[in-house]
């Protein structure tokens, strides 16, 4: 029987830990274990009960941030004239959704492709679109080479601007983007803020009709500062210092996206990245690098954007490594076994936050 008690403990969402009369931990579920280790103890919230023997069975879930406007439903003063379309260019489906759910919060259409060549039909087809969002690194036609296609079209769509964005933050590859075309650039994960303010700089330098009033962004800020954390230098037996789930992260995509549109880009994040998992280890048996560096760039940025610090950081090692003109096989197998290893921990924790911001608005 007792047996049976810690077999459901350990399978519950929640984090479960017991301990004897002098305070000694005797029992943790996974879940325990992936909390206390991977997210900051001020984010974390314990239910604790006195037990006969003198021990102590603690209770641990994630503390969510809930804003009052979350907690009643608000009325939206909705313009029935569109500010304008956007095509958002990006293979992840749960990054498109976050895009999508905070542009049409502020009254764009929204259309989506996910590749380099559906973008070009699209605008073949004379589809009306008014600027484009296209993210750098896409399966069989990346963006760059997407964005030098558009340049080459005839009429009106070989002006449109184009906003490329991609978790490269160096100045070269600045420069290369540019010279392909590209406008201007937001860095991954996208925040709300910086979204707007350079949609609508785009726009009216393009001269795109847009509803009166301003967009709802903030001054122009400086341009992000080149990353200079070099983790390709990672020590074998260390994981990035980074926490596993940062949760201001999480509240600032609840904040952007809506209550609903983060919930649902967690759980299609959460299944895009469970396959994109089997990829990278189907990849790996094969030696197939290239395919490998291609999940791990994907899941380095869509990581980033829902709050999995330290997976982005590991990504980025090894993306980095790929890159290097040095390159170890046994590293780089290494370094991906352990992005593969560390996943479903930071996919259980994301999981739990959010389950526990949908208890506590229940």
């Amino acid at each position: 029987m007792e047996k049976q008690i810690l077999d459901a403990l350990s399978q519950s969402n929640a984090g479960i830990a017991l301990f004897d009369a002098n305070e000694r931990l005797i029992f943790a579920n996974p879940a325990w274990n992936q909390l206390i280790t991977g997210i900051a103890e001020d984010d974390l919230v314990f239910d604790e009960t006195s037990l006969d023997n003198g021990g102590m069975l603690s209770v641990c879930l994630v503390r969510p941030h809930i804003h009052a406007s979350e907690m009643r439903p608000s009325l939206t003063d909705v313009d029935n004239q569109k500010r304008g379309t956007v095509l958002v260019a990006d293979d992840s489906a749960s990054n498109r959704m976050v895009a999508r759910r905070m542009l049409q919060a502020e009254g764009f259409s929204v259309m989506e492709a996910g590749d380099g060549q559906s973008v070009l039909d699209i605008l073949r087809r004379g589809i009306p679109v008014d600027i484009v969002l296209m993210d750098v690194e896409m399966p069989d036609m990346d963006g760059l080479h997407t964005t030098r296609r558009i340049r080459h079209m005839d009429g009106p769509s070989s002006r449109i601007p184009i906003i490329a964005f991609s978790a490269h933050r160096t100045r070269d590859w600045n420069m290369i983007a540019r010279q392909s075309g590209v406008n201007d650039f937001i860095s991954k994960p996208i925040q709300r803020a910086s979204l707007l303010r350079v949609i609508s700089e785009n726009l009216l330098r393009n001269g795109t009709n847009t509803r009166k009033g301003n967009l709802s962004a903030p001054a122009p800020v400086a341009r992000m500062k080149q990353n200079t954390r070099a983790f390709n230098k990672l020590p074998s037996d260390d994981l990035p210092a980074s926490p596993v789930l940062d949760v201001n992260i999480l509240e600032k995509l609840y904040r952007d996206a809506g209550m609903d549109g983060a919930a649902n880009g967690i759980d299609l994040f959460i299944t895009e990245t469970e396959s994109r998992l089997v990829q990278i280890d189907d990849a790996l048996s094969r030696c197939d690098f290239h395919a490998v560096r291609n999940e791990v760039h994907a899941l380095k940025s869509t990581s980033g954007t829902f709050g999995l610090r330290q997976l982005a950081d590991l990504c980025d090692a090894a993306h980095n490594m790929f890159d290097s003109n040095d390159i170890e096989e046994h590293h780089i197998v290494k370094l991906s076994r352990r992005v593969v290893q560390l996943a479903p921990t930071a996919l259980t924790a994301l999981n739990l936050y959010r389950r526990s911001r949908s208890w506590a608005l229940s």
